[in-house]
């Protein structure tokens, strides 16, 4: 069985992943197919060029897949993956030009590497403290702050992270299209599929942590599960600079509405 965890970035999704990966029985999801547009990051490496497959015999893009398979799954056969919304349309690229999926619409494509293939949504209900986190995350590399295993920035900050109204507000548009009935709502149609909806200020929560991962486990067919939900692997990154970012872009917005 695979699932794939949906989402725009800064909506909870590595504590999320992090906490179904913790139980054991739930597959290791994590950004295995992340891509981009290689004209705008032409030194950045991806899938079999990228960092998921360094240090092992990956000889190219079925190779890579095999591996993937194989990171993201857990005995019991369950494998995960998350992928973003911004990356989505570069990665079923990515997927079109192995022979097996050429031709394939992304339903198809998806269906095919992914069997028996079930969703997470992951959203927040907070667009613009999710754009603001994007904003200063995407210029300081910290996209995760892991329990006991810190994490190197990435990419390296060339400095401090400025506001930047703009920046903030074509994220916050990206976050609302994901979010449309032509983004994963429509994908979802496609697929056929239910998804089973993840809110962040829910998960983010003591008591709607352990709830939503249980959640999840149950739509995964794993509601079996009797063993216990580790605590978050995560810890929450904001601060009082994202508070002045969101207050900052909350005023300039409302005075260029004016204007």
């Amino acid at each position: 069985m695979s699932y794939l965890v949906c989402a725009s970035p800064r909506s909870g999704t590595e504590l999320l992943c992090r906490g179904l990966a913790a139980t054991g029985v739930a597959g290791r999801p994590q950004e295995y197919f992340l891509a981009e547009d290689p004209a705008k990051l032409p030194d950045w490496r991806f899938w079999e060029e990228g960092p998921y497959a360094a240090g092992h015999d990956v000889s190219g893009r079925e190779s890579y897949l095999t591996l993937v398979y194989r990171l993201g799954s857990t005995p019991n056969g369950v494998f995960g993956a998350k992928i973003h919304w911004n990356c989505l349309r570069w990665a079923l690229a990515k997927f079109s030009e192995m022979p097996r999926f050429a031709g394939l619409d992304r339903g198809a494509i998806l269906r095919t590497a992914f069997p028996d293939l079930r969703v997470v949504d992951v959203t927040r209900r907070d667009r613009v403290r999710q754009a603001v986190s994007w904003a200063r995350m995407a210029q300081d590399g910290m996209w995760v702050d892991p329990v006991g295993q810190p994490e190197p920035a990435w990419p390296p900050p060339t400095g401090p992270p400025r506001y930047d109204y703009g920046l903030i507000a074509a994220l916050e548009a990206l976050i609302a299209e994901s979010e449309s009935e032509t983004g994963w709502r429509q994908l979802y149609n496609e697929l056929g599929l239910t998804p089973y909806p993840v809110v962040y200020e829910e998960l983010s929560t003591p008591d709607g942590y352990e709830q939503t991962i249980r959640g999840v486990l149950a739509h995964l067919g794993l509601a079996d599960y009797q063993g216990p939900i580790p605590a978050p692997q995560t810890r929450r990154q904001s601060n009082d600079l994202n508070e002045a970012w969101v207050a900052a872009y909350l005023a300039d917005r409302t005075s260029r509405q004016e204007h």
